[in-house]
Formats: C-alpha cells, structure tokens, sequence
C-alpha cells in the first residue's frame, strides 16, 4: 500500500479546487529481485494535458534531496512528460552499491513520484496549482534467500510483547483476527511493517497471546490481501 501528499507548487487564489493525481501509477509495491537487472513501474496519463512526472529514490526519509541521496537503487528517466492519455515507464536499475547490501535479506527502498501539472495557458484571475507526491515501497530481494514466500506462516509468531518475523522479508500485515473466539474482530489499529529477522513491536491495546492461534492478514507481492494462519 502507498502514501500521497500534496505540495504545493504556487498559491494564489481559488474559491474551490479538487487535487488529485492524474498521473496513475498501476503498482501499489515493487519488488526488484536481485538476479533480474531493472523492476519496472507502469504511469498513466488519464488527464487531457501533457503532465511533467519527476521521480527518484530514497532509503526512508521523505525530506531527503534527491541530489543528496547516493543509493544501490535509481529510477530512470528521473523526468518526463507524458502527453494525455499516454503511458510510460520507470525502470529502477541497480549500481555497484548493490554489492554492499544485506544478502540473506530483503533492503527497503522507496519510490517517489511527483505528478506536476502544466500551467493554464489561457489563465485568467487567480488560480492554485498542486503537484501530488506518491510514495510506494521498493522490496530489494536478493537473490536465492533460504526460505520461501510460501511458508511464511511457519515463521511468524507472537513472542512476548512482539510479533517475531524470523524470514528475509518485510511483511506488511493489514490486519489480525483470532482462529477461534472473536472472530471478525481486527486486534490492530493500523497496519504493521514486520522487519526481517527482527520481534516487532504493535499496539498493546488489543495484546496478543503466545497461547492463541491467530490469522494475519498480509499483503503479497502483487499488492492484494491474503490471509495466513499463524499457530500456536
């Protein structure tokens, strides 16, 4: 799942306006996986205008200047315009940086994508212009990991005050129910990203029990929901 916020280009004046972004983005998440050269990311021009697109990459901070970031990960082009009803693609490439990244886990990148919309041409009186900012997660995957997306369930369990991930991915979980008992009651409030190899912390308000069986929803890589069992 991605984040949006809005920036604001120029402010002068206008009684009502709507910002949204008409430059669709067809991925909610990328993975790139280290044997592969480039992952690509699929845009869509649905408005009647030439959009300028600018885009780059960056390791979790979303202040950070894309001028200052030196990182395994880059998108090419880094702008483009794309003409109404028009399509194209990003391509994220790998450098030598690659080499100095985590090779019994997933690195977590994040694409940024800001879809700047052209000036009015026959403009008259005041008016707002908005440029929207889409962030979606970037799972680097290398190559030949020791366990498989399949048998996630057989790895993830309640420890304590946290939810111990011992597989090489990041797993995002949408949602918890109980097997049995309060079934169709969500014991978290927002979803969690599960490091690799790492006891992540939740919200205790809702805590969790070594001794009950759970189902955890998740998100797989083709962004759509799935349930898993997680036993006691």
């Amino acid at each position: 799942m991605f984040r949006k916020s809005i920036l604001l280009c120029s402010l002068l004046f206008l009684s009502t306006f709507t910002a949204y972004a008409s430059v669709v983005i067809n991925n909610t998440r990328v993975i790139f996986n280290g044997d592969k050269k480039s992952a690509n990311v699929q845009l869509m021009n649905k408005s009647s205008e030439t959009h300028l697109v600018q885009s780059w990459i960056d390791n979790g901070n979303p202040d950070a200047k894309p001028e200052d970031l030196k990182l395994a990960l880059a998108v090419v082009p880094a702008v483009v315009r794309i003409d109404a009803d028009n399509g194209q693609v990003l391509n994220i490439i790998k450098n030598d940086l690659v080499a100095a990244l985590p090779k019994d886990r997933e690195s977590l990148f994040w694409l940024n994508i800001i879809d700047i919309p052209p000036v009015p041409q026959h403009k008259s009186g005041n008016y707002l212009q908005f440029a929207v900012r889409s962030r979606l997660k970037v799972f680097y995957r290398p190559a030949g990991l020791a366990i498989s997306q399949s048998s996630l369930a057989q790895h993830i369990r309640v420890q304590g005050g946290c939810i111990k991930n011992e597989t090489p991915y990041f797993v995002t979980v949408v949602g918890i129910e109980e097997s049995s008992g309060k079934k169709g009651l969500n014991l978290i409030d927002k979803a969690l990203l599960l490091r690799p190899f790492s006891c992540n912390a939740y919200d205790r308000r809702h805590p969790l029990s070594e001794q009950t069986s759970y189902v955890f929803k998740i998100i797989d890589d083709f962004g759509t929901q799935r349930a898993i069992d997680i036993s006691r």
